[in-house]
């Protein structure tokens, strides 16, 4: 049975060893506390953007892009073995609601300026391309 939750990573609703597979997308985690839940057998999946995720929207939010280094993020988990797989493909939004709506949905929202929206509003539509990496982490035996 799935259980879907929001909740804040640094302590989650869950007793120790009672969850099976922990799903981070786009958000932070805590090793230790992931590493309390997990059961002896589970699995970590752990979805985060890519260099060039939404590349399109962020040329036209900010009058210049500074990509963070990714390797400084990203958490180790001691004991596990990662498999990655790494997607990119293009998809056009066909509205400047639909493209105030996704700009809502990350953080880039939260850091532009007034003028990176208004500059976003010009567009009817929009070609992005969905960069992103996931990695699935199993305990090594």
């Amino acid at each position: 049975m799935i259980h879907w939750l929001v909740a804040n990573f640094a302590k989650l609703p869950f007793k120790d060893k009672s969850v099976s597979t922990v799903l981070s997308m786009f958000a932070e985690y805590s090793v230790p506390e992931i590493d309390r839940i997990l059961t002896d057998d589970g699995n970590i999946i752990i979805v985060r953007a890519a260099n060039n995720h939404l590349i399109e929207l962020k040329n036209i939010i900010y009058p210049e892009i500074h990509e963070k280094v990714k390797t400084s993020s990203i958490k180790t988990f001691p004991g596990f073995c990662v498999e990655q797989e790494n997607f990119s493909y293009k998809i056009t939004i066909q509205s400047t609601e639909d493209l105030l709506s996704l700009l809502l949905m990350t953080p880039h929202y939260w850091k532009i300026k007034p003028e990176g929206i208004e500059n976003l509003k010009k567009f009817e539509s929009l070609e992005v391309t969905i960069s992103i990496e996931i990695d699935l982490l199993k305990r090594q035996k």
